[in-house]
């Protein structure tokens, strides 16, 4: 026969509170968005929603076909998937300058393939750094306080703990300086 034993061991304060802890709500756990920080001028860098990416790529230049009377800011159209896909220096499209200079002894273009919808549109970049993750909840709003007017319908918003600006892709996309011709299809 066995025998059972009633007498308990004594609880002590330590193993109530771990059991309580195993008992209590998780913390929260923070939101996060990763975003690609890219270069759109010698000290500025922008950082772009990954969700609004569809690829980056290289692109040779001799593969960009020009396309005249256009904005100076398409560069032309490039074959994507079997798609005519329009590079843009987005740089000179928000107004920072332009890259024409460095197109020409540019053997390559670094593009980001931003999408919204049924949109794309490259976006001709000096470079392409890396992704960073990001609470979205931080993201402030821009104001004319703190950006040029001609900057402020790009922009999405910024976190201020780092300074980085987020890129607003639909305006981008339907900046009306790119819908100059009723058969661009931007």
């Amino acid at each position: 026969m066995v025998e059972v034993s009633t007498e308990f061991a004594p609880v002590s304060a330590a193993s109530i509170s771990s059991l309580e802890s195993l008992l209590s709500e998780p913390p929260a756990i923070e939101p996060v968005e990763k975003f690609l920080r890219f270069r759109v001028s010698r000290d500025q860098t922008l950082l772009v929603a990954v969700q609004d990416i569809t690829g980056v790529k290289t692109i040779s230049v001799s593969e960009v076909l020009p396309v005249p009377q256009m904005h100076p800011c398409v560069l032309g159209i490039y074959n994507w998937r079997g798609e005519a896909l329009w590079l843009v220096d987005l740089s000179q499209q928000m107004g920072l300058g332009s890259l024409p200079e460095q197109v020409q002894r540019l053997a390559s273009l670094v593009t980001i393939v931003a999408q919204h919808g049924t949109t794309s549109l490259g976006l001709v970049v000096p470079e392409v750094n890396e992704i960073e993750q990001h609470n979205p909840e931080d993201l402030l709003l821009p104001s004319s306080d703190l950006f040029p007017q001609n900057l402020l319908p790009f922009i999405q918003g910024y976190f201020i703990h780092d300074r980085s600006i987020v890129l607003n892709v639909p305006s981008v996309l339907k900046d009306p300086s790119l819908q100059i011709h009723p058969f661009n299809s931007f």
